[in-house]
């Protein structure tokens, strides 16, 4: 069986919970502009996630923040080596627990609408000394992305990923942007860090801020009612 359709029909964490809920076993395929990712699944429950850059339960949850993208699901019999032990459930539940902790930060910091940009040469001078969090954070501005998608996006624990951005204003790597929203703008690294890309989330409403609703209506609709396309073997 293959399955294919987007995350504006069917969100990843709908797309997982279907995927428990028929314990399947086989290859998932998401993609957005400039990202994409593999999973794999083992009678329902993810085993394996990775991606060019992150890799484990981290890459669930930030993927689980997406609005938009395309997946496909493959059934699959190979064997892979496990780098996610917790099961479907719990890894959606810590992505709405992390989720509820950054509408939290959100309330209590008034500038989370603010653009940055990278400073090439403080990035080129600084960035193997800045922490592990503020280095992944750091990949995510691209003078488009706001603070409040920065850390959404960072399947950091939301406090983790406001001290990492306010590791990066203090340490003088970004700085606020007030142009155009343009992706062009990214100040180059010399090579450091890779360019900023990829569908930008400006809006809360993903999975996460609907969550409750879709714990009261459950998984009633069929695949062709979600948009799912379900191609057999």
């Amino acid at each position: 069986m293959a399955l294919t359709g987007t995350f504006e029909d069917v969100s990843f964490a709908e797309l997982l919970q279907m995927l428990n809920v028929g314990n399947k076993t086989g290859k998932l395929s998401v993609t957005r502009p400039g990202e994409s990712a593999v999973l794999y699944l083992a009678n329902g429950d993810v085993a394996r996630a990775v991606s060019r850059r992150d890799r484990g339960p981290e890459l669930v949850y930030k993927i689980l923040g997406w609005k938009m993208g395309e997946f496909s699901f493959e059934r699959s019999d190979e064997a892979v080596a496990r780098n996610i032990k917790q099961s479907t459930e719990a890894l959606i539940l810590e992505g709405m627990k992390r989720f509820d902790e950054w509408e939290r930060v959100e309330e209590q910091m008034p500038d989370m609408h603010v653009v940055l940009r990278q400073c090439a040469s403080a990035v080129t001078e600084r960035f193997e000394g800045l922490s592990d969090e503020a280095q992944g954070v750091l990949r995510l501005v691209d003078a488009h992305r706001d603070v409040a998608t920065v850390i959404r996006e960072s399947g950091l624990e939301p406090m983790e990923a406001l001290k990492a951005v306010t590791e990066l204003l203090t340490e003088g790597i970004v700085e606020q942007w007030s142009g155009p929203r343009q992706s062009g703008e990214v100040l180059p690294a010399d090579g450091k860090l890779p360019e900023a890309s990829g569908a930008i989330d400006i809006s809360s409403r993903t999975y996460f801020s609907s969550k409750r609703k879709l714990a009261k209506k459950g998984l009633t609709l069929s695949g062709a009612e979600r948009g799912v396309s379900v191609d057999p073997e």
